[in-house]
């Protein structure tokens, strides 16, 4: 790899070295270069940083948040700075530079401000583009929290308690309240862990809502991050409209149970970054609800918002707690900053006398605790789980770790071996040849859709088998990762006969895949998983089950870039759930900085019956401790706004 030509004794050693260590690419070094007049100043080094966040998917760089004394965050064993002899030209990594120099040189350079490549705001540095980004999405998302919602109050305080019957407790029904708020706002976030019943309260707001407006029914559209999310939602949709017999039938069948991904929604243009509907050509929607939200990254979230009709509603919908978006951004998080189980949201004295009345007859259940932020009137937490109560291993454990609890761990880790909590299983000992017993533990559960293929079964039911078991791992290389796992359960199958590989095919009978790249002209997305199954011409063929249902196969030669899948990354389990989910957390001298709370919560997560956990104790502990955030401006606009 060549490196730029040395201007003085330090500065190609510092870039040597930041190269050396991936700290920073080539290509970040030539766009400082590029944005800068004067190479290696201090706005060069700057933009280096802000690459960096960006590359962590941070929305921005955090001035306030930079140790000045070492920015780069570099060993100081192997290459310290602060013991060279710096130049002017290196001021950001000496004693002297702040927070307000590196504002003060940033406000005078021809590449920062409106209109140009680079933007301050709030003592965060911006590539404009993703400024732009957050800038639209909380101005819009203003907007619509304001938007007049004309409404019959008296009709939706009656249908509240049509389907919230008094419990005749001192207890808040969380649901009710969340229903109250999304029906008279234009804007709304649910919010709320595993088993709090969001799909249950959504489907009870659409038929208040459809209710309110039947005779001019909203036009209402589901939608999920990736088609198994999309699908999830619209199998969790159907099945609450089944189950809610509180429910007219004419109201039913003004619910949609039918999502899609957004993509689809959107309309992708082939060969471009860019959708059919946007500003100018908008979606003809009423009512938007978006699934599993905390999925869904900065740039895709302004875009499909910019794509919504001025009279439109919007419900984000999903878990604050979770894993943020793959890409940049963290908009749920964002927009759930400082709520906290048995706290209520930060409602206005207004807003709370509004809920009051609408839900309890105006008895002053829900106390006001009023905040900055302009969105805090149109958030709802559901703190109460239906699915994981007090007998609930899988429940307990994944609050403990979400709120950094060792107590409550070892509480849940003795009831486990008492006896009382059968839902979850610990393996902390990763001494005795554990792989080889989780590996033999996941062939004989794969063992069951393979078999199903051999009978000739449908291929609906082969997926249905196949999506009741999945293995995580926290890493994707090393002994403990994806690919290394992945390779091992598949020699495990072969060597059972349950799969047949040969060296000079890649693909075989079987094979599950996970689809690693988009390719909008066959509509895969990244993240669609599809099984390899002969056809009735005996041609083998990957066939994926669709959002609404429907089969689709494809030649394997067509198929963009995918990859096995015995094993997933816990990234990619996001939106998924599984009867029985297994998780590995490499051993300590193989775990890396990435394995973090919101990991190991949205693994844990992920399970719906069972779930077992392969892990050294001390590392479980270590990301327990361990909550990671991502710079970014938008609480902060939608404060100032």
């Amino acid at each position: 790899m060549n490196t730029p030509q040395p201007t003085s004794p330090v500065i190609v050693p510092l870039l040597d070295y930041l190269l050396s260590e991936n700290r920073v690419r080539m290509v970040d070094i030539k766009l400082a270069e590029l944005l800068c007049e004067q190479q290696h100043d201090d706005v060069f080094y700057l933009i280096l940083l802000l690459s960096n966040a960006q590359q962590s998917q941070h929305s921005c760089l955090t001035l306030n948040e930079l140790d000045w004394q070492n920015p780069f965050n570099l060993r100081q064993t192997e290459f310290s700075p602060l013991t060279l002899s710096v130049p002017d030209c290196l001021s950001p990594f000496c004693d002297g530079f702040s927070t307000e120099q590196a504002v003060t040189c940033l406000q005078s350079h021809a590449s920062v401000g409106a209109d140009k490549p680079l933007l301050l705001f709030d003592n965060r540095l911006y590539f404009s583009r993703l400024a732009g980004y957050e800038h639209t999405l909380a101005q819009r998302l203003l907007q619509m929290s304001q938007q007049t919602v004309k409404i019959d109050n008296q009709a939706l305080t009656q249908l509240l308690a049509h389907y919230f019957p008094d419990q005749q407790t001192d207890s808040i029904d969380w649901q009710k309240v969340a229903c109250a708020m999304a029906a008279t706002k234009g804007f709304s976030v649910i919010t709320g862990g595993p088993g709090t019943g969001k799909t249950t309260t959504v489907t009870k707001l659409l038929a208040i809502l459809q209710s309110l407006y039947q005779h001019a029914p909203l036009s209402i559209k589901l939608v999920a991050p990736t088609g198994k999310a999309a699908a999830r939602l619209s199998e969790s949709i159907l099945g609450a409209k089944d189950k809610l017999t509180s429910i007219p039938e004419h109201i039913k069948t003004l619910i949609p149970q039918s999502a899609q991904t957004i993509h689809r929604l959107l309309g992708v243009k082939p060969f471009t970054n860019k959708f059919r509907h946007s500003t100018a050509n908008p979606l003809h929607v009423d009512l938007l609800i978006i699934d599993e939200a905390s999925m869904v990254d900065l740039s895709l979230m302004a875009k499909l918002i910019e794509a919504l009709p001025a009279h439109a509603r919007l419900i984000l919908l999903g878990d604050k707690d979770q894993l943020a978006s793959v890409d940049t951004g963290s908009v749920m998080s964002d927009l759930c900053q400082g709520l906290a189980l048995g706290q209520t949201p930060h409602y206005s004295v207004e807003r709370c006398a509004e809920l009051n009345q609408l839900c309890f007859n105006g008895e002053a259940k829900l106390q006001s605790n009023p905040s900055d932020f302009k969105l805090a009137d149109c958030i709802a937490f559901l703190q109460h789980s239906y699915r994981f109560d007090a007998k609930s291993g899988i429940g307990q454990l994944a609050q403990a770790v979400n709120t950094n609890n060792s107590g409550k761990l070892n509480y849940v880790e003795q009831e486990v071996n008492n006896g009382v909590f059968k839902d979850v299983i610990f393996d902390y000992d990763l001494v005795s040849q554990p792989l080889d017993k989780l590996v033999q533990s996941a062939a004989n559960k794969y063992a069951e859709y393979l078999q199903l293929i051999a009978q000739d079964a449908p291929s609906a039911a082969v997926h249905k088998v196949f999506a009741s078991y999945q293995l995580l791992a926290a890493v994707r290389e090393g002994d403990y990762g994806v690919n290394n796992l992945n390779h091992r359960i598949e020699k495990q199958l072969a060597q059972q006969g349950l799969i047949a590989l040969n060296a000079d095919q890649r693909h075989y009978v079987g094979m599950p895949i996970m689809v690693a790249q988009n390719d909008y002209q066959l509509k895969l997305f990244n993240g669609d998983i599809g099984i390899l199954m002969l056809d009735e011409s005996a041609q083998l063929k990957a066939v994926f089950i669709d959002e609404q249902g429907n089969e689709r196969a494809f030649s394997p030669a067509r198929l963009p870039a995918h990859d096995k899948v015995y094993v997933m990354t816990i990234h990619k389990s996001q939106g998924s759930e599984f009867n029985y989910t297994a998780m590995v957390l490499p051993p300590a001298n193989q775990a890396t900085a990435g394995i973090n709370r919101q990991l190991v919560y949205t693994g844990i997560t992920r399970a719906k019956n069972t779930f077992e956990l392969v892990a050294d104790k001390k590392v479980l502990l270590a990301a327990m401790s361990k909550s990671v955030s991502r710079a970014s401006g938008l609480y902060e606009r939608l404060v100032q706004l």
